[in-house]
């Protein structure tokens, strides 16, 4: 059991790694971001038994490696895992707390590094563990609209509205 991430390296590793990064871990809401470990209460509340998930392994750093008979006859190492939104947030190096990216795809994300200390949301925001370096936690404020870019495409496809996404641009600037 795990996210997509566990899944390609389980499947790169021919079985032999069964791992995932802190980031995608939190994704799944069993991790505890306080102790950075499996979260015992909702594994007992849910029925999950811990023996089944995924090892847990910093966002940076060799996790496993190819297996040569599943990966073009090579043994490569895999590094550098994290979940979309986390790495998005790395990638546009948002490194220090108070920094933020937006994304906009199927969904719009809003995600800012709140440094080494989760912060709770008074505001309907996730706090989320964006990334595990070393030893260096960094958490994030998170704020997603599942459907704003999905919606784009409904208006385009499914209502016929428009004719290609850059027109919503226009409809949008003559909103007084």
């Amino acid at each position: 059991m795990g996210n997509i991430d566990s899944w390609i390296i389980w499947n790169l590793s021919k079985g032999r790694h069964h791992v995932t990064d802190y980031s995608n871990a939190s994704r799944t809401l069993l991790l505890n971001i306080h102790t950075l470990s499996w979260d015992e209460e909702i594994l007992a509340w849910t029925g999950i038994p811990e023996h089944i998930l995924p090892e847990l392994k910093p966002s940076s750093g060799v996790m496993a490696e190819t297996d040569p008979d599943i990966f073009f006859g090579a043994t490569v190492p895999i590094a550098g895992v994290a979940g979309d939104q986390h790495a998005a947030t790395f990638g546009q190096t948002c490194f220090k707390p108070g920094m933020a990216k937006n994304t906009y795809g199927t969904a719009l994300a809003l995600m800012m590094n709140i440094g080494e200390k989760p912060i709770p949301s008074k505001h309907g925001l996730t706090t989320d563990l964006a990334w595990k370096i070393g030893n260096r936690v960094e958490y994030a404020l998170e704020g997603v609209i599942f459907i704003g870019g999905a919606a784009i495409q409904w208006l385009k496809d499914g209502l016929g509205i428009i004719k290609n996404s850059a027109e919503c641009s226009e409809l949008a600037g003559k909103v007084p």
